[in-house]
């Protein structure tokens, strides 16, 4: 045996369903079964890295004490590739998540985030791939779909559903009329 069993990804360190009101709180909580985090003794047939961390329904608000939490919980923190804050009371990103530079997957809906310049943020992700976002308030907001796909080229898969040619189209043309209305809004306001 490699000593790596080919089910570990699908058992991530799991906090899930934990009441948690901030990421420091899962340092006093144990993980859900199947998690194998820092302290616990290697059991033969899994790998000591944990690659995903679950901290979907919860009361989360803020995500700034990510990287102490993660960091305390992991053996090795820059192999996390998948977190899930679905299901929280998250309004505004972090720019904690950023260093994380492996992440290709991000779980954030049905939280409470408003406004399309958080989606900004997460342009400093390169390898994100899968995004949810559906379930906030800016989902609701004129252009969503294609600003995402357009501020954050990488994605693959946005709310779970495939991101398609058309949708890239959309999203390309979406951002042309965006920028021709800024341009002449820029033009209008210096001519005043």
């Amino acid at each position: 045996s490699s000593g790596i069993n080919a089910e570990w990804p699908l058992r991530p360190g799991d906090f899930s369903f934990k009441n948690l009101a901030t990421l420091t709180d899962s340092l006093e909580e144990e993980p859900r079964k199947g998690t194998k985090l820092k302290d616990t003794e290697l059991q033969e047939g899994y790998t000591d890295i944990v690659t995903a961390v679950r901290y979907n329904n919860n009361s989360i608000h803020d995500l700034g004490d990510l990287v102490p939490s993660i960091t305390s919980l992991v053996v090795n923190p820059a192999a996390i590739s998948w977190l899930d804050f679905s299901f929280n009371d998250i309004n505004a990103l972090d720019d904690a998540l950023l260093q994380f530079t492996n992440i290709t997957t991000l779980y954030l809906h049905g939280n409470q985030l408003m406004s399309l310049n958080e989606v900004k943020r997460l342009s400093g992700l390169p390898g994100l791939r899968t995004l949810t976002l559906h379930g906030n308030p800016l989902e609701a907001l004129d252009g969503y779909r294609q600003f995402v796909l357009g501020t954050l080229p990488s994605l693959k898969q946005l709310d779970f559903s495939s991101v398609t040619k058309q949708d890239r189209a959309d999203a390309e043309n979406w951002k042309k009329l965006c920028s021709k209305k800024m341009k002449m809004s820029k033009k209008k306001k210096a001519a005043e």
